[in-house]
């Protein structure tokens, strides 16, 4: 398997999270941060520098500087075409606000958004924004390092939950908070105990919008998935607390896909908006679970594993839903330090040819981005 390195050493180059475009409209220039450090959780005062990985050359160009990352999604870097010029966007702190900046590569032009990006539509200037420093006191893999203390956030606040960002005046919103979501839950068990909303995503058109609502409770958490518009109207719960639930994607604009045991035994199944008409997709054949995305096409699957067994080997495979049938792509080894909130999950990522896939890894010692050609036999 045709496998490059994409990023460079002696420094950390990651990008974060699956399911995010992360090339320019050339693919020539792939987003990522660049970091000193890659075996402690970052700090209130770490600092990655935001920037693109030349294709031709594997040179990291700086951009900016940021302190509000995390290992597992970064700084959730996407392009967006909200004015007249390519823009990139990251998460940073202003003060003790989360804003996102978008920043013009060829001018070097800063733009502040005053909200932290978590996902962003296909068809509108428009995202969706979540408070990453509350996730910091909730589920701290997934937050930005904070000098807030856990003391003082709420519970089940009125005034936090979803932001719909205006990409091109800069504006923020609340459209659903959390305790308009435990409340539509109808479930007596989370009342009192501390929600947040992660792993936001648009679908293929624009009009919905997939999340998780999660509660702590002693050993973990609970966790339940909801659809809404982007405006917080016609919030409907997909899959009620009690469930387990992990990673999805959007085939079409009203057909979802998630891991969940909601059939049975953990799995991937698809249903519809609304529906409730689960059906098992890939049993035998897909892992339980894993950071699975659609091609551009919709014809094929590309997933990961956590790293298993006794060699820790993590798995990359893409899977043709038709014919049922997998082609793995190849497995890494990562190190037993490797876990927790300092895991590299592979976090595949399709170019939007449908030809080219980039992942995260530190099969060979520090933390770098890699680069795909898929074979012919998945062309």
């Amino acid at each position: 398997m045709n496998i490059k390195k994409l990023s460079t050493p002696p420094k950390h180059h990651f990008f974060g999270y699956y399911g995010i475009n992360p090339w320019d409209h050339t693919t020539r220039y792939h987003l990522a941060l660049e970091a000193d450090f890659h075996t402690h959780p970052p700090l209130p005062e770490d600092v990655a520098t935001v920037g693109l990985v030349d294709r031709d050359t594997r040179q990291f160009i700086s951009y900016a500087k940021t302190t509000a990352f995390n290992l597992q999604q970064g700084s959730m870097l996407h392009w967006i075409d909200a004015t007249s010029a390519a823009e990139f966007t990251f998460n940073d702190w202003e003060g003790d606000m989360l804003v996102s900046r978008a920043l013009n590569p060829t001018t070097g032009d800063v733009r502040t958004i005053n909200g932290a990006i978590a996902a962003v539509s296909p068809t509108a200037p428009l995202a969706i924004g979540l408070n990453y420093g509350r996730m910091a006191h909730c589920r701290a893999v997934v937050g930005y390092a904070t000098h807030s203390k856990s003391s003082d956030i709420e519970a089940q606040p009125e005034a936090d939950g979803l932001y719909q960002l205006n990409l091109q005046d800069g504006s923020s919103q609340l459209v659903l908070s959390i305790a308009d979501v435990i409340r539509a839950s109808g479930d007596a068990r989370m009342v009192e105990k501390r929600a947040w909303f992660n792993h936001v995503l648009f679908n293929t058109d624009g009009t919905r919008l997939l999340f998780f609502c999660r509660v702590r409770e002693k050993t973990g958490f609970y966790t339940s998935l909801w659809t809404v518009n982007p405006d917080g109207s016609d919030l409907e719960m997909q899959i009620p607390f009690g469930y387990r639930v992990s990673h999805f994607d959007w085939r079409t604009p009203t057909r979802i896909l998630v891991s969940s045991d909601i059939v049975d035994e953990m799995g991937f199944v698809e249903f519809t908006d609304g529906a409730h008409d689960f059906t098992s997709i890939g049993r035998s054949v897909l892992p339980h679970d894993g950071h699975a995305s659609f091609s551009p096409d919709r014809q094929w699957l590309l997933c990961d594993t956590y790293p298993r067994g006794p060699e820790r080997l993590a798995q990359l495979m893409v899977y043709n839903i038709a014919e049922d049938r997998k082609v793995v792509l190849g497995e890494f080894h990562h190190e037993e330090q490797f876990t927790g909130d300092i895991r590299c999950d592979l976090h595949p990522r399709w170019a939007p040819d449908g030809q080219t896939i980039t992942f995260d890894s530190v099969h060979e010692g520090s933390r770098q981005i890699y680069l795909l050609e898929l074979p012919s036999s998945v062309k």
